[in-house]
């Protein structure tokens, strides 16, 4: 048994790039490292950023026309600059193009091969291409596959993401739920005096924001007294904006923008709900903050957050319209000692899963023979 693990994890993102997977990533690195083992990420570069973290290497990168924060890795890099690092372990945390240099390096070294399904491709696929979807489908299952086949586990960071790859025969896997820094993230001192909910996460299509303002209309139009925090940057941010103004909600929304990590701790605890209208989620690290924070989530039907989330116990699982939402949430303010019960059973839950917690799963499934 080795005591004392060298793990490569790679990756198509990470710092500066924010974004769940990269702050996984971070915080697992970290976690590990005080386990004593020696975490390296290989990631592609970033336009001007200078590493102050140690053992990050970079692989090239090109600009990216779709995403400035996103730069396009091309993963070249020597095998020798790898071999000096000695791996046990090699990690991906995505498939395609990265997974298959990861099944590479496996291959070339005799160091096992691990996967963690952070995403839902087949639903960011036909955010994307709605058109060629079948097609895309097609492509994502058939590497989906032969990656599963090169890897020793593929992680999944939620059961409904296991069911989903059994269902297309990949049966190598492992539940292992994302951890969160419940240190960091606390209820801290909640003096909201205004009924608050909170969005943190990229303002792109696949996380659903404009149905927000949707939300944000119906409360409105029944006079509810109330302020909305929109945390995050992305394609329809502009379009966002516009809503906001032509609904004149302008007095009860704010747009956070893209805002510093450190940052993140009191805006929960300057709210009393967390909302994510997002359909295309696995086991997210915001929703996993707010809960650390004490907020109950409000969220959709078949979100795949059912594991997670448990109506009317540490948040609502509501259906899709925004009018029902609107009206749960008039009614659990008017509720105070659920609201306030449910904010106790949010830090519960985010309680079960630490970062701490997280690293031992996967050192775990480093080990399973």
């Amino acid at each position: 048994m080795i005591l004392h693990m060298r793990i490569l994890f790679l990756t198509a993102s990470y710092l500066p790039t924010i974004n769940g997977v990269s702050i996984h990533i971070r915080d697992l690195k970290k976690t590990l490292q005080k386990m004593g083992h020696k975490v390296f990420v290989l990631a592609p570069t970033f336009p001007g950023y200078q590493d102050i973290e140690k053992n990050i290497i970079r692989y090239p990168s090109l600009p990216n026309p779709f995403a400035q924060n996103y730069p396009l890795g091309i993963p070249i890099i020597r095998i020798d600059k790898i071999k000096k690092i000695k791996p046990d372990i090699i990690h991906t945390h995505h498939p395609l193009i990265i997974g298959k240099f990861a099944s590479y390096l496996s291959q070339k070294l005799s160091v096992p091969l691990f996967f963690t399904a952070h995403t839902r491709y087949d639903q960011y696929l036909n955010y994307y291409f709605p058109h060629g979807y079948q097609i895309t489908s097609k492509v994502i299952i058939k590497d989906l596959k032969n990656l599963s086949q090169k890897c020793k586990k593929i992680i999944c960071p939620s059961p409904e993401t296991e069911k989903r790859l059994n269902k297309i025969g990949i049966n190598n896997t492992r539940v292992v739920f994302n951890g969160v820094d419940t240190k960091i993230f606390n209820p801290g001192l909640n003096q909201t005096k205004i009924p608050t909910l909170v969005f943190t996460g990229r303002l792109e299509r696949e996380k659903n924001p404009t149905y927000l303002i949707k939300i944000a209309k119906n409360l409105k139009e029944r006079n509810f007294n109330f302020k909305m925090l929109i945390i995050g940057d992305g394609k329809l941010l502009p379009e966002i904006s516009k809503l906001i103004f032509k609904n004149k909600l302008e007095n009860n929304i704010t747009l956070g923008g893209k805002i510093n990590q450190e940052v993140l701790p009191s805006i929960y605890q300057s709210a009393n709900l967390f909302i994510t209208p997002s359909k295309s989620e696995v086991m997210p690290l915001s929703l996993l903050e707010a809960l650390a924070c004490g907020l109950p989530v409000i969220c959709l039907e078949k979100s795949n957050l059912e594991s997670l989330i448990i109506n009317k116990k540490n948040g609502l699982l509501l259906k899709d319209n925004p009018k029902t939402v609107a009206e749960a949430i008039i009614d659990l303010f008017k509720e105070r000692e659920l609201l306030e019960k449910m904010s106790h059973e949010a830090r519960k839950t985010a309680l079960k899963y630490s970062v701490e917690k997280n690293a031992k799963e996967i050192i775990k499934t480093y080990l399973e023979k």
